[in-house]
């Protein structure tokens, strides 16, 4: 059952003294005009409102987004908040509306605020979000599931906001076209010479697309230069996904994985320098390689003090119990990469992403694991989800125990599709890149119930 609104405390009627005495009944106008304010704030109760927890939910419900599917997404190359001014930001379903909004977080009253202002009016469209410290970028695709192949005819679009920190709103600057395709995901980044990137994967090849150094004007999408060699790791299946990451001093890197069903499976990388020409990238080379060590599963981080160093935690096909279903890569200043495990296949880990916690030097995934006992289908290990854990290492440090956290957890649904932020948490850099006190966010999906939910863990004092 969910709580009654407290915006229904102080409307109009609720204050029966002087409202509506035992033996005076209200005028048919007034008893009309009430029910409307009534009914009024019961929808927004239940658009905007958070429910009552049942006994054993962990985490908060909120939103939600009956009438378009999947919202966070389903591979976690992609984010859907960010961290602006002292508030975080999510890019979320309006129902009232039936379109995509710029939302507010109270972290007060764990609730999300509807800015009204509109991003996306397609729906069933998946977001990729970043925010540079001064203008927003929501790159929006209609995508495809597992296994069917990039369609044409679906236009991707990329969404540009400026924010006004005096009134705490933004202000749409306009819109382009990044590609002509339906996608299973979209991923963009800003380098050092103000180049947007994008990648997707389409025809079975890595793609990627570019703005000038104005970051408005997209160029001819095009494959990454190795697809001409036949026999090249950028030549993929239609599983396949790919990420972009901008990184050190002027670079940007791109990872894909590579599924065709040999020991070249796994994980590739290339390095553009931001210098060069858009289509000049260095030669693929491999992170990890081996039968069934790739899947379409990526999510990037760039540990912006180090200079250098990138991290990724990535999802493998391995099916024996002692062997690394999700993994994370990190590759150190001299461009060499270590892979370390953060769960087994017995574990039953899916849709892995990372957080860097830098005040805290910190790394933390967030991932979909089976529910815990006392739930229904607890155990169950189930593609269609199930509760969302963390599992932290420390950065000098890096190591993962089969011990994790409960983060976010429907006892009577599946959790799934775990997203947040592009940016590092805790930064405490200045100006409109700081993420000072953020804190973490992290936003889920009951696709069930069609509800969002989330995990907030405040600053540390």
């Amino acid at each position: 059952m969910r709580e009654a609104s407290p915006m229904l405390a102080a409307l109009p009627g609720n204050e029966m003294p002087s409202q509506a005495r035992p033996g005076r009944g209200l005028r048919p106008s007034a008893l009309l005009a009430l029910l409307a304010v009534v009914f009024l704030a019961v929808q927004l109760a239940g658009a905007t409102g958070p429910a009552a927890a049942d006994p054993g939910d962990v985490g908060v419900e909120g939103l939600s987004h009956a009438g378009t599917g999947t919202p966070t997404g389903t591979k976690r190359a992609e984010s859907v908040l960010w961290f602006n001014d002292g508030y975080w930001w999510g890019n979320l379903w309006d129902t009232e509306t039936s379109d995509f909004h710029i939302f507010r977080f109270d972290t007060g009253t764990q609730t999300w605020i509807d800015t009204g202002v509109t991003t996306e009016t397609r729906t069933d469209t998946h977001h990729d979000v970043l925010w540079d410290g001064s203008t927003l970028y929501v790159a929006s695709h209609k995508f495809v599931h597992d296994g069917v192949p990039a369609a044409a005819g679906y236009p991707a679009r990329l969404y540009r906001y400026r924010y006004d920190s005096a009134t705490d709103t933004y202000t749409p600057l306009g819109s382009s076209q990044i590609n002509n395709h339906r996608t299973e995901t979209l991923v963009i980044d800003k380098d050092s010479s103000g180049r947007l990137w994008a990648t997707w994967q389409q025809g079975q090849q890595i793609w990627l697309n570019t703005t000038g150094t104005d970051g408005l004007t997209w160029g001819t999408p095009f494959a990454h230069p190795a697809t001409a060699d036949p026999a090249s790791p950028a030549n993929v299946s239609i599983d396949d996904t790919s990420a972009v990451i901008a990184f050190g001093s002027g670079r940007v890197g791109l990872m894909w994985s590579r599924q065709v069903g040999n020991d070249t499976d796994g994980f590739y990388w290339s390095v553009h320098d931001d210098t060069a020409a858009p289509m000049s990238w260095s030669t693929p080379t491999a992170v990890a390689t081996g039968y069934r060590s790739g899947d379409d599963h990526l999510n990037l981080k760039w540990l912006d003090s180090s200079g250098a160093n990138v991290f990724a935690a990535v999802k493998t096909s391995f099916t024996r119990a002692s062997q690394a279903l999700i993994q994370l890569f990190a590759m150190s200043t001299d461009g060499t990469w270590s892979v370390t495990q953060i769960a087994t296949v017995s574990e039953c880990p899916n849709r892995v992403i990372l957080l860097i916690d830098e005040a805290a030097q910190r790394l933390r995934t967030f991932a979909t694991y089976p529910k815990p006992s006392g739930s229904p289908n607890a155990g169950t290990c189930s593609s269609s989800g199930g509760a969302i854990y963390e599992k932290s290492t420390p950065l000098d440090a890096i190591s993962f125990t089969t011990d994790k956290v409960l983060r976010i957890l429907d006892v009577d649904q599946y959790v799934h599709n775990a997203s947040s932020t592009k940016q590092n948490i805790n930064n405490g850099r200045a100006g409109g890149a700081s993420t000072t006190n953020s804190g973490a966010l992290v936003i889920a999906d009951v696709n069930a119930t069609s509800r969002y939910w989330h995990f907030y863990d405040g600053p540390t004092t």
